[in-house]
């Protein structure tokens, strides 16, 4: 089997699991307890913490652990607007049509709360126009909502830009960063974000456990309530053993940045040199490989339907995925591709390819060629069940 699916979940690593296995048997202790074995895990939350400050770099305490990104998109944007409402700040949010459903499922139930929000568009590669969020920014806007990198198209955004802009005007700024781990460099330092989310396991930690990044002097208020764990913003026991392992997997994502990058670019060259040879074949997402995701490719082929591609890939061991939802049998394009101005049919034809450092030069080559084939049998398959014209 050849996984090109990354985007949707990486494999753990070995060294991540050996790291979390003893706070599984041995070291299980709840970090909260004040006698040996709760301290001793208490040590191991610490050190979890700063390893992921480390490859964010910010301080320490303004990492806190949640169970996911989804979680820590909600507790970002709930939470901050909570706080706005507290304070009588504006209740409007400016975010984007191409957002993971965990941003914009938020911003639809505040909109029902009352708040207004604006939804930018996109142009044809998917990126968000700084000028956009200049002309749609009102006296009554508290926050700003732009997703780093797309999961479905690539496409990575001028966070830095968006940010200052933000910044600038005193705007709460939070970015979903869940598919930027490990591929492309996270300094918090040098970029003013208010609020980030990530995902362990989209960079080869545990499904289960995630981290909201919440800049000192930048409050948000609780939107779960318990026992007062990462300092109240996320109540609950920390499960420890998947805390320690986004910790290592951080610390080895922050070892293996700038060869991982190398590497991931070199493997979406061999997937677009092949897959350009495919007649009517659309590249989708930003067109320079150096602006979008390294390792990630989509596209769209007109008059193919992307689940068909993605069975006849796994038939032949080969896992990608499609941006097509299908739900109950009635297959439905993805709006991130209607957003960039594509037709409902040709959105149904959607493709992405995901690489991770596990996979090497020679798979993605073969996977390529596998694809290019697929893709030609599929497209004649179709023309030859076309109805011919009658004179």
């Amino acid at each position: 089997m050849i996984y090109l699916d990354n985007s949707a979940t990486t494999q753990v690593r070995q060294e991540v699991i050996d790291a979390m296995l003893p706070y599984m048997s041995r070291s299980w202790g709840n970090p909260s307890s004040i006698h040996a074995l709760g301290r001793d895990s208490k040590e191991a939350l610490v050190a979890a913490r700063s390893k992921v400050a480390a490859l964010l770099n910010c301080d320490d305490d303004e990492i806190y652990f949640s169970s996911c990104g989804t979680l820590s998109n909600n507790c970002a944007l709930l939470g901050r607007a909570r706080f706005a409402e507290a304070n009588d700040r504006g209740r409007h949010l400016i975010t984007t049509r191409i957002e993971h459903p965990s941003v914009a499922g938020p911003c639809q139930y505040l909109e029902n709360l009352g708040w207004k929000v604006t939804y930018l568009p996109v142009n044809r590669e998917g990126f968000v126009s700084l000028k956009d969020v200049e002309k749609h920014t009102t006296s009554e806007t508290s926050i700003i909502s732009t997703m780093w990198a797309n999961n479905e198209i690539g496409t990575v955004q001028d966070i830095p830009g968006i940010a200052n802009f933000a910044k600038e005007r005193n705007i709460f700024f939070h970015t979903d960063a869940v598919q930027v781990a490990g591929k492309i460099a996270i300094d918090l330092k040098a970029v003013p974000i208010s609020s980030l989310a990530l995902s362990g396991h989209k960079f080869h930690a545990p499904k289960g456990v995630g981290i909201l990044y919440v800049r000192k002097l930048q409050n948000i208020m609780p939107i779960i309530f318990g026992g007062g764990q990462e300092m109240g913003l996320v109540p609950g026991t920390e499960g420890l053993s998947n805390i320690v392992a986004i910790g290592r997997a951080a610390e080895l994502a922050q070892a293996e940045l700038a060869q991982n990058r190398e590497k991931l670019l070199s493997m979406s060259k061999i997937f677009k040199q092949h897959l350009s040879q495919v007649d009517g074949l659309i590249f989708t997402g930003a067109s320079l490989l150096t602006q979008r995701l390294p390792g990630h490719i989509s596209f769209i082929l007109p008059g193919l339907e992307g689940e068909s591609i993605v069975m006849r890939a796994d038939l032949k061991g080969l896992c990608v995925s499609s941006g097509s939802a299908c739900h109950q049998g009635i297959i439905e394009p993805s709006s991130v591709l209607k957003a960039l101005g594509l037709s409902n049919e040709q959105a149904k034809g959607s493709i992405r390819i995901s690489a991770s450092s596990f996979n090497t030069m020679d798979e993605c080559t073969k996977a390529a060629e596998l694809l290019v084939t697929i893709l030609n049998t599929l497209k004649r398959s179709v023309n030859s069940e076309a109805p011919t014209a009658i004179a």
